[in-house]
């Protein structure tokens, strides 16, 4: 049986975050993005700092988490945005991971924005912080769980467990018929 979430972890996870944002000087700001033709998810991420200018970030927000303008939400899309290009070999896979036709001039373009944008990111202030698996990401679980409360996107108090029920031989839950 799984162990228990400890939120301790989402605690220890988020003051890292913080710090890296407060030590990094940057303000965050949602604005919507033109790449949003391509992909209704498409947003955009700028980045404010006192020694450069800002920098225009576009993330895919299938999960809406920016309508908060939370600035560690934002973040933790940025870097998860920035790991799927490092992972892609080129942009014909990196356009397939995200789900856009690779053959769009506009994927192209949106990859050669995220790409040098990516380069200055990490030249001015280095990577961000990964402290949200892609597992609690998908599942809104653990750490990711708990910034979508702080953000307002979920209620305060007991997290939002799927009730996991043991399956009858048919396949269906025990206690319900068919």
């Amino acid at each position: 049986m799984p162990e228990a979430f400890d939120p301790d972890i989402a605690t220890r996870a988020i003051a890292r975050l913080d710090a890296w944002l407060a030590e990094a000087g940057l303000r965050l700001e949602i604005a919507p993005s033109e790449f949003a033709v391509l992909d209704g998810d498409a947003t955009d991420v700028l980045v404010h700092s006192d020694t450069l200018p800002p920098l225009r970030v576009t993330v895919f927000d299938e999960y809406r988490d920016l309508a908060t303008h939370d600035a560690r939400l934002a973040l933790v899309m940025i870097e998860r945005g920035f790991g799927e290009l490092a992972d892609a070999a080129d942009m014909a896979r990196w356009a397939l991971a995200e789900g856009l036709d690779g053959a769009d001039p506009g994927v192209a373009a949106l990859h050669q924005q995220l790409s040098a944008a990516r380069t200055s990111f990490l030249a001015a202030w280095g990577a961000v912080p990964d402290v949200v698996s892609d597992l609690d990401w998908q599942l809104n679980a653990g750490t990711a769980q708990e910034m979508r409360r702080q953000a307002g996107l979920l209620p305060d108090g007991q997290a939002q467990e799927r009730q996991v029920r043991p399956r009858t031989r048919e396949g269906a839950p025990k206690g319900r018929k068919g």
